[in-house]
């Protein structure tokens, strides 16, 4: 029998579909977000719900704060109605399961997690570290933890150092300090970083440039460049920045709120800078702005308030003040669909400052 001949179409279509059928069935989708840091926690929430609504809109969007057993599983064991996905976001709820009279609302949870369509994605979030519970342990089971904690600089550069090593590589002293500025010194997003960084940089030292190479900054990072390059009066590369922002799908009310209170806390580091303060003295006194600020950012803040006098930021801030009220009453029009008008007036400021 001749054997018969297929096309090599055909054969890359077989391919394809026993690849797509190999895919794993079971993927993870029951997370929690957990620790001290808010600040790093809150920002990965937020990307997870950005990414959400740009691919899949709102209308299979959910979230509950302090939600008893009976609102998860009704949110959670509903179909998707418009989409393929449904999230459920889940705030500061686990502590209702953790007294103990909640055995029976703790089951019916816990058999609402085991009951997870793959259609719907839940995360839990806390802001405060939960200790081993019956439902830390089923998430953990079934699902993945992302723990936000606060270290100190110290902490962070050792945390580093020891992670590098378990996978295997080795990091230099100025790239371990430039890592924690361009992940603005979320744990997390270090540990997955350093995957990636050892994987590349096999048998050899982690370098600045393999970091510049592999890493895409946080938008915290790039607000700080920003602002660097506002109060050095360069203003092709802000503008470059601005637009680099927009372009890698950063939303302008986002960019441009960052920059507002990136000038709110330069402010507050040059007037207690102005008070002949130690740094140690300026970091409490950070805290009590923001409870959950790390000390790294604040250390860079006290150092960039010595670019500006008190007097130019002040001036700098009622301009974006200005900017922010002509946006919240519609003298700069901007829709869901069109920030044009926002991003041009966002750059005239930025060219303004330069001056």
């Amino acid at each position: 029998m001749v054997p018969r001949k297929i096309s090599a179409k055909k054969s890359a279509d077989t391919i394809a579909t026993k690849e797509k059928n190999a895919e794993p069935k079971n993927q993870k989708n029951v997370f929690l977000f957990h620790g001290e840091n808010v600040f790093s926690a809150t920002a990965e929430l937020n990307r997870w719900r950005e990414k959400f609504i740009k691919k899949h809109g709102d209308s299979d969007l959910d979230i509950f704060e302090n939600a008893d057993a009976d609102k998860i599983s009704a949110a959670v064991l509903t179909s998707p109605f418009l989409s393929e996905k449904r999230l459920v976001i889940i705030k500061n709820s686990i502590e209702n399961f953790t007294c103990a009279n909640a055995e029976k609302e703790t089951k019916k949870l816990i058999s609402t997690l085991n009951k997870t369509p793959e259609s719907t994605v839940i995360v839990f979030f806390e802001d405060k570290e939960i200790k081993l519970n019956a439902i830390y342990k089923k998430i953990r089971e079934i699902g993945e933890i992302k723990l936000f904690k606060i270290f100190t600089e110290f902490e962070l550069q050792n945390f580093i150092k020891k992670h590098t090593a378990a996978l295997g590589g080795e990091i230099r002293p100025d790239a371990t300090n430039y890592l924690i500025q361009m992940t603005h010194s979320n744990s997390w997003t270090i540990e997955k970083e350093l995957e990636k960084l050892t994987t590349y940089c096999l048998n050899r030292e982690i370098t600045t440039e393999d970091i510049d190479l592999l890493i895409t900054p946080s938008l915290e990072t790039s607000i700080f460049r920003l602002t660097d390059l506002i109060a050095e009066k360069r203003m092709k590369e802000a503008t470059n920045i601005f637009r680099i922002l927009v372009s890698s799908g950063e939303d302008t009310s986002r960019i441009f709120a960052m920059i507002v209170r990136h000038f709110r806390l330069l402010i507050l580091a040059c007037d207690l800078k102005n008070q002949n303060l130690t740094r140690n003295q300026i970091f409490q006194k950070f805290k009590i702005y923001d409870p959950k600020m790390h000390p790294y950012p604040v250390g860079i803040y006290t150092d960039k308030a010595a670019e500006f006098n008190i007097e130019e930021l002040k001036k700098i801030y009622g301009m974006l003040l200005r900017l922010d009220a002509d946006q919240k009453t519609g003298r700069i029009k901007t829709t869901v669909d069109n920030k044009t008008e926002a991003m041009l007036t966002m750059e005239k400021l930025i060219i303004k400052l330069c001056r």
